[in-house]
Order: structure tokens, then C-alpha cells, then sequence
């Protein structure tokens, strides 16, 4: 999955908001139209935030990760409240791209 150079090193600077990013990244355009996925507090915690204690010092640390990582990939269609992460089909965060190699 190709990411986009400028949002990898606006990003550098937050491990938690180059994760997401790239999680959405990969994610997102696999998901069907028409089945939006939810993703529990409890997985998101134990997939990004093992090493906190309690689930709301973990939320609070991802909203803020999660909206850097957003402002990299305006196109991610997600939403956060009181079950997780719900998410839906978006495009990539870099178009796809044909080239053609032509050999003599």
C-alpha cells in the first residue's frame, strides 16, 4: 500500500498517529460499502495502547492520534463514540497509479 510521503513526515514526530495512519491506510478501501466495521475500545487498546492501565488515559491519547493521523488522510471515513472506531470505505490516501514499462 503506497503512502503518502508528506503525511509520513508530518507525522514523524507521533508513533501513535503514523500507526493509525498507516492502519487506515491499508484498511479502509478493503472494507465493503455497504458493511462499516466497528472496532472495539478494547481491541483498538490492546492493537495500539497495551501499555496503558486504563482504558480512558488510552482513549484520550488515541483521539489525539487519531485526528493527526486525519489531518494527513482527510479522504478516511471514521467515526469515534462509545463502542470504538467505526469504519468505512475510503479511498487510499494515494491515488492509484497505472505505468506502463515498455521494453524493445
Amino acid at each position: 500500500m503506497p503512502l503518502d510521503e508528506r503525511a509520513l513526515a508530518g507525522l514523524a514526530h507521533s508513533a501513535l498517529a503514523l500507526d493509525l495512519y498507516a492502519w487506515l491506510a491499508q484498511r479502509l478501501h478493503r472494507i465493503p460499502r455497504e458493511k462499516p466495521q466497528v472496532v472495539s475500545w478494547a481491541a483498538l487498546k490492546e492493537q495500539f495502547g497495551a501499555d496503558y492501565k486504563q482504558t480512558k488515559h488510552f482513549k484520550a491519547k488515541f483521539h489525539t492520534g487519531l485526528l493527526l493521523a486525519l489531518s494527513h488522510y482527510p479522504a478516511a471515513k471514521v467515526e469515534t463514540d462509545g463502542r470504538g472506531l467505526t469504519l468505512r470505505n475510503s479511498p487510499t490516501p494515494v491515488e492509484k497509479r497505472m505505468v506502463f514499462v515498455y521494453k524493445s
